[in-house]
Parts: structure tokens; sequence; C-alpha cells
């Protein structure tokens, strides 16, 4: 009795000794972030699989990514990193050669669109490369809705990009809400009142419509269900960027489906309201 007393008394000194030394809570250190997001807009292949290679902690991927196709935001390290897009393929003699193996530098809190964008296939031209686009993002008051608009078109040029409540067979307003869009340009964010919305892309001072998309219209919050109000056109305090491209290749690994038998407009929302 009197060995398992002393035990005792040892095991509680150990115990406050070991308190005495505890520092509290410990914090993580905020690391620098960056937040990016890749856009496929090489109409003339296949799948593809991106990631930085340098990296392993906030080091965004994707895999099988479609023409057209796009991921969200992800919290990215800033920093200089290396970027490679690999065809999407099991085999690997395929996959051991990268479409693009380049560098790119990513500021603290900025927000970037990571864009492969051109023609992948031999001889043809322009060939693909990799476009980094900031996004200067910005805080839209609850009365309006912000949207900018990018040219992806591979191929067709300077565009307009033609603001109306619908499209279709409607027609054109008087002028384009952006004008002369060059290829690879973005222009800057322009302000509209919260409504339906359809952009209509047309060669650069014609008229006759080549793309025509509703912007989808969002989403009211839900706090009942917990639910975060969705950007769109009839949401305000949204901004969002509309993307335009060509259609895909003929004949080549890129999607064949109606939808890209012609130029599209893919909508990105770039904010949220709050």
């Amino acid at each position: 009795m009197k060995s398992m007393r002393i035990a005792l008394l040892l095991l509680g000194a150990l115990s406050l000794g070991a308190c005495s030394e505890d520092d509290g809570v410990s914090v993580a250190p905020k690391v620098p972030l960056a937040y990016t997001r890749f856009l496929h807009a090489v109409p003339d292949t296949s799948a593809m699989d991106w990631r930085f290679i340098d990296i392993i902690e906030n080091s965004p991927t994707a895999f099988g990514l479609t023409y057209r196709g796009f991921t969200p935001y992800q919290a990215t390290a800033a920093g200089q990193h290396q970027l490679r897009i690999f065809t999407t393929s099991t085999n690997i003699d395929i996959t051991s050669v990268p479409l693009i193996d380049e560098a790119v530098t990513l500021q603290a809190d900025a927000y970037y669109t990571i864009i492969h964008v051109g023609y992948a296939r031999a001889g043809q031209s322009p060939a693909d490369k990799l476009v980094v686009l900031t996004d200067n993002i910005p805080e839209v008051a609850t009365g309006n809705v912000a949207v900018r608009a990018v040219n992806l078109a591979t191929g067709l040029g300077n565009v307009d990009v033609f603001a109306s409540a619908s499209g279709g067979t409607t027609p054109l307003p008087a002028s384009p809400l952006f004008a002369n869009v060059a290829y690879l340009a973005s222009t800057a964010y322009s302000n509209l009142t919260p409504g339906p919305l359809a952009l209509r892309v047309t060669a650069a001072g014609q008229t006759t419509v080549m793309a025509d998309s509703l912007a989808p219209p969002g989403l009211a919050a839900d706090p009942a269900a917990n639910l975060n109000a969705v950007g769109g056109s009839t949401r305000g305090g949204s901004a969002f960027s509309a993307f335009t491209f060509p259609r895909s290749v003929a004949g080549s690994a890129a999607p064949q489906g109606a939808v890209f038998q012609r130029p599209g407009i893919t909508y990105i929302i770039d904010r949220n309201p709050k």
C-alpha cells in the first residue's frame, strides 16, 4: 500500500511538471496564399491533367479537364511555381511528355485564371500556350452585377459582345456592351442592373451572331438550410466573366457534340453576393 501511495505521488508530480511547461494553444502560421483556377481553351485536343510539380501543400490539381471546362478558385501557395499540363491518358509514352511546362509567379491575396489556349496539333497556328490573367474582381454594390468578357475564340479575330434581356432572334442592341475585343484580351468589368442577361457575340463590326448564351441567374441565400447566395445575373452584388470559345476542331479529340460545333460562351462566377 505504501509503495502504491509513493507511485501516485510521483505520477502527480510528473503531471504537474508537464503542465507547467505547457505554453498554451499552438497557432498555425499564416501562409501567403494566392487563388488560382484552370481553364481548358484548346479546341483541338482531348482532356488534360494539370498540376504544379514543385509544391505539395496548397497545390491545386485538375484531372480530365475537357475543352471549355474549368475549376473553381483554389488556394495556392504564393511564389513562383512550375505548372505542367499533360494529355489525360494511362499510356506512359503520352503522360511523360507535357504539353505545357512553364513557371508562373503568383502574388499573395491575388486571384488568377490560368488558361491553356491555342492549337495543340503540330503545324497549326497559333500554337497552344499558357495565358495567366490577373483577376481584379471588383466589390459590387447590391444594386448592380458586374460582368466582363474574355475573348478565347482562337481563329475568329476580334469580337463585339452585345447584352440584352433575351437572346435568340430578338434585335441586337444599337451598340455592343464590349466592342472590338481582341483575341486573348480581357475587358474591364461593366456594371449592369440585376436581371435576365443574354450575351451575343459577333465578329467586330458585324451583326451576324456567332454565339448566344443566357447568363446563369444565380440563387438567393437560404439561411434555414445554411446555404449562401450563388452569383448570377439576377443576384445583386455578383461578378462574373463571360469567356468566348471557338467551335471544336472537326475530327479532333476535342468534344464533338452539338454544342461544340459552334462558337460558345462559358460563364464563370468570380464573386458571389455577400
